[in-house]
């Protein structure tokens, strides 16, 4: 083969090549190369992070102002308690600014209040640690009754009910005279109350130990119903006072202040006899001897009201 042969050769080889390396891939889409690139690398899906947790701000830290209570009480078998409840200023404050609960059905609110329960739940529990048995239970449960029985009545109108010495600015006036509900801790802080207040702190109390309550509202007194079944104290020589709400049984519990008898007028030493659980003969209101509560869920979601809704009239040239 002469030279001049050859040239023709080598350049249908170049052409060739240049079609199989260039040309084709392009056409193809395949990549351009001498070497082949192997089996696509397989696409992993972005591995979701969730967005980091926004911390909540705790409104009342525990190293701010605060007010500390020492309690001091009768329980059950006749033994001194004592106890001590440190609650945060900016709680109580708050509360203070609060408006006050117009619905009485929405009462129970107090009892349940957010913000209260860890103090709630916290001093619960120091009265009435676990039991481990229902006799143990029982009584657990009447120490808790008796704590609040023994914090001393005060009327709303009158300003020894409260701490500042002042009736609250958000206090109802109704026929001249104040209204105020306390939350449960302004009832600790302020160490004094009337029956609903301490309806209120009572039902805050056992709601956190896990009993089925509800307040009881008389025209003239408040007080607290407790769900139990067949109950039937061995020494009570009553009969039980019960309320049907819901298919359940809440019996009558006293809140106010222990029956107190000074023993003289210059002694600080007073003996007094505890409200048993169902006794509303006792209490000497006539009202609650015979009558018939208004009961109050703790847990009250109210009822959407109706409203009639009228068209507008658009102005001219409105849309």
């Amino acid at each position: 083969m002469e030279w001049k042969d050859v040239f023709p050769v080598l350049a249908g080889g170049l052409v060739i090549l240049i079609v199989a390396l260039v040309v084709k891939p392009v056409l193809l889409g395949e990549p351009i190369g001498l070497v082949s690139p192997g089996p696509a690398a397989v696409q992993k899906p972005p591995v979701y992070v969730p967005p980091a947790p926004v911390p909540s701000a705790t409104p009342f830290p525990d190293d701010g102002a605060a007010y500390t209570r020492n309690f001091r009480w009768t329980a059950i078998d006749g033994g001194v308690q004592t106890t001590q409840v440190r609650i945060p200023e900016a709680l109580f404050l708050a509360h203070r600014e609060t408006p006050q609960i117009a619905d009485p059905l929405a009462w129970g609110r107090y009892a349940i209040a957010d913000a209260d329960r860890p103090i709630l739940e916290d001093l619960a529990h120091r009265i009435a640690p676990p039991a481990g048995n229902p006799e143990e239970d029982y009584f657990r449960l009447m120490n808790l009754v008796f704590f609040v029985q023994q914090i001393p009545y005060e009327l709303d109108s009158s300003t020894d009910s409260y701490v500042e010495g002042v009736i609250p600015r958000n206090a109802v006036r109704q026929g001249g005279e104040a209204g105020y509900s306390k939350y449960p801790v302004e009832m600790l802080v302020d160490g004094r109350g009337d029956c609903e207040d301490a309806s209120i702190l009572m039902a805050g109390l056992l709601d956190a130990l896990g009993y089925d309550t509800v307040l009881l509202r008389y025209p003239e007194h408040m007080a607290l119903g407790i769900r139990m079944n067949e109950f039937n104290p061995y020494y009570a020589k009553y009969t039980p006072k019960y309320f049907a709400y819901e298919g359940k049984h809440y019996y009558y519990v006293e809140g106010t202040d222990f029956d107190w008898v000074n023993i003289s007028a210059d002694s600080p030493v007073r003996r007094g006899k505890p409200f048993p659980i169902g006794d509303a003969d006792g209490t000497g209101i006539p009202g609650v001897r015979s009558g018939t509560p208004e009961i109050i869920p703790l847990h009250y979601v109210p009822t959407p009201a109706e409203y009639r809704i009228r068209p507008a009239r658009l102005p001219a040239g409105g849309a």
